[in-house]
Formats: C-alpha cells, sequence, structure tokens
C-alpha cells in the first residue's frame, strides 16, 4: 500500500523536523513536494512507521532509504520490500541481493538535529579536511553493528550477496567528503602521492592497520574482519538528500515559477595526472547541460573477498571500486562525477542575477582550487 509522506500525523510543527517543515511549505522545494508525491506511490512501509520518522527524528535516514528505492528501481531493479529486513531485496537479469541502509548519525540528545551542510566553501573545505580523520571511525561504527546483525543468516538473504549502503550525517559539513577515506578503511589500504619529474602522477599505496583520532583506535580493513566475507558490496553515497529531489524535480516535470537553482562544487577531473577535483557550477535546469541521474552521487566499494560477489555492470552504481592485486581499481558509468555539491536556491531572480551570483560563486571555488 502507497505511503503519504505528507500526511497530517496529528503532531505541532514543534515537534517536526525543521527540515520537513521547509519540504512541506517552502515554495523554493515545491519541485522536490511534487516529484515525491509522485515517487511515493510505488513505495511501500512494511514497518509501519516510515513517515513518522520521516517527518521527525529520522528525516535523514528515511530520505536516503527512499532515495534508495528510486535509484534502484531507475537502474533496472525490481524491489521487494516485504521483510522488515533488509530494507530492500533486489533482483535483476535473473540474481536477487539484498542491500541493507545505514547512516552515520551525530550522538543523540533527545533532540531533533537538523544536519547543517556547512555552506561557506572554505569552511567546507577545512571541514572535509578534518573529516578525511574522523569518517573511518565514524563509519566503521554503523558498518560494523550492521556487519554483527548477520542478516545472511536470515532465511531471505541466505546464499544470496549482501549490500550495505551508507551515507554520512554525523557532524556538519561531513556530506562534502568523497569516498576516498571510507576505501582506506574498507580496504585497509593508504595510499600517497606525488609528481614525477615529468609531471606525471605517482600514487603510492601501503597496507594500514589501524585509523585513530583522539583517543578512539579501530582496525583498518573492514573486509579483512571475521565475517565481512558475506558483505558483498558496500554503496557509498552522498546525494541521498532532499536537495536531489528538489534538483531532479526542477530540471523535470515539476519545474517551479519564479524558482531557480545554483548548484556548485567539485568534481572529478578527467587528467590522469591531476591531483586536485575540478571546481564547478551550474544552473539546474539548464537546457544546454546534460540531466543529473538518479546514481550520481554513488560508489560502489566491492569486497575482493566476498562469498556472493557481485556481477559485473549489475548494480547500477555512478563509480565502482575493486581491489586487483593490492591496487583500488576505478571504473565510472558516467563522465560527470561530483565529489559532493551544494545547491542554492533562489527565489525570483533574474537571468542576470543568477549568472552574477554563479561567477562570485566560481570565482571563491578556483581561489581554492585550480580552474
Amino acid at each position: 500500500m502507497p505511503i503519504d509522506l505528507f500526511a497530517d500525523l496529528g503532531k505541532p510543527d514543534s515537534e517536526l523536523h525543521p527540515q520537513f517543515i521547509t519540504l512541506r511549505d517552502a515554495p523554493g522545494y515545491a519541485p522536490a513536494r511534487q516529484l515525491i508525491r509522485q515517487l511515493q506511490q510505488e513505495f511501500s512501509d512494511p514497518d509501519g512507521n516510515f513517515v513518522e520518522q520521516f517527518q521527525t527524528f529520522g528525516l535523514d535516514a528515511r530520505t536516503f532509504e527512499f532515495f534508495l528505492s528510486v535509484m534502484l528501481k531507475d537502474a533496472g531493479h525490481e524491489l521487494d520490500r516485504s521483510f522488515d529486513r533488509p530494507d530492500f531485496l533486489i533482483t535483476k537479469d535473473g540474481v536477487t541481493a539484498a542491500v541493507e541502509a545505514v547512516t552515520a548519525n551525530p550522538q543523540g540528545n533527545g533532540a531533533i538535529q537538523p544536519y547543517d551542510a556547512v555552506p561557506d566553501f572554505r569552511k567546507l573545505q577545512e571541514a572535509a579536511e578534518e573529516l578525511e580523520h574522523t569518517i573511518p571511525i565514524r563509519l566503521g561504527s554503523p558498518l560494523f553493528s550492521k556487519l554483527k546483525k548477520k542478516y545472511w543468516e536470515l532465511p531471505q538473504v541466505a546464499d544470496k550477496p549482501l549490500i550495505l549502503a551508507i551515507q554520512d550525517f554525523h557532524t556538519a559539513g561531513a556530506l562534502a567528503t568523497s569516498d576516498v577515506p571510507l576505501v582506506r578503511y574498507l580496504y585497509g589500504l593508504g595510499q600517497t602521492w606525488r609528481h614525477d619529474e615529468e609531471g606525471n602522477l605517482v600514487i603510492e599505496g601501503h597496507q594500514l592497520e589501524e585509523h585513530q583520532h583522539g583517543d578512539k583506535r579501530i582496525p583498518s580493513g573492514f573486509f579483512r574482519q571475521p565475517d565481512a566475507e558475506h558483505i558483498s558490496a558496500v554503496l557509498f553515497c552522498n546525494t541521498g538528500t532532499i536537495p536531489k529531489f528538489n534538483r531532479m524535480g526542477h530540471q523535470g516535470a515539476f519545474m517551479a515559477k519564479g524558482v531557480r537553482m545554483l548548484r556548485w562544487g567539485s568534481c572529478y577531473r578527467h587528467d590522469p595526472n591531476a591531483a586536485a577535483p575540478r571546481p564547478f557550477v551550474y544552473e539546474v535546469g539548464d537546457k544546454d547541460l546534460a540531466l543529473e541521474t538518479w546514481r550520481q552521487g554513488t560508489v560502489l566499494i566491492r569486497n575482493p573477498d566476498a562469498l556472493h560477489p557481485l556481477p559485473e555492470n549489475w548494480f547500477g552504481a555512478a563509480l565502482e571500486h575493486r581491489l586487483v592485486d593490492g591496487e583500488v581499481r576505478t571504473m565510472p558509468s558516467e563522465p560527470f562525477l561530483p565529489f559532493f555539491s551544494t545547491t542554492n536556491i533562489l527565489m525570483n531572480k533574474s537571468r542576470g542575477d543568477v549568472r552574477k551570483m554563479a561567477e562570485g560563486i566560481y570565482r571563491s571555488l578556483t581561489a581554492v582550487l585550480p580552474p
């Protein structure tokens, strides 16, 4: 039975997540509202508490789960949500796999804690650099907790590939980090880089034994831990958010009058000797640009020791990593690969105003990253 994510549950606004209220009421989020109302017709709730959690404490986690359902269907999978665990059974080309979603969240304090995107780019860069050290510990904990649940022992999961999908909301700016720290943790493999005398980028790998931040230490190499062979892959995502739905709606059938959006951030630079990403900024809905895809922002990291490996080119992520002879091999599925992005909503602005703002954002980006 379809759900209504905007159903009136009889709660006062003071008990609702402030970002849900924005989604429900703000004119700038009309594209997301309309798109979500359309997509929710094909979404079921086996637990019976999805809507309440979406509107209150669990907005980030439930948005990520809802995003996964849309992304997986777009990739050609049939979804089965008839079980309370795991979140999805997906089937394509005669192969069925299990997907369990998990988010890294801030420590609970009894109150709703909205995620802070840290919109200033310089502060965002500083936050991302700090998070390089904390992410293995912050993401390692929820992944390890999921490993301990032994989903592979459930009859509906037995003898099937199992994917853990994770997104990070644990602190301000966490979504600005790429998959790189997680890849280090999963494979237990660090990297150093340098340019040789001819300007060629040289990357050298080394094994990591542990990760430390403050007085916390965890062993590196999640895929090397006991029972991890039951995990076929980990899916990293940093775009399973309300702004993603807003952009997808605005670039499609639900472009709202008086609403304009600028998306900016950094992306993969198609240069084998580049050591820094490329900055970008564009107006969402620009007819001269390629459309954003649902899978954009997803990275599948394969377990080299999986008992049930995923078929090649089957899952549908924008990027895949695999470990071959001790080296990480990367396989992109589309050319535009953002590492992170932020979306600014502009109300009742002229094309000239938007262009000036885009130019200013780009100048700020190129003050930190080479153009």
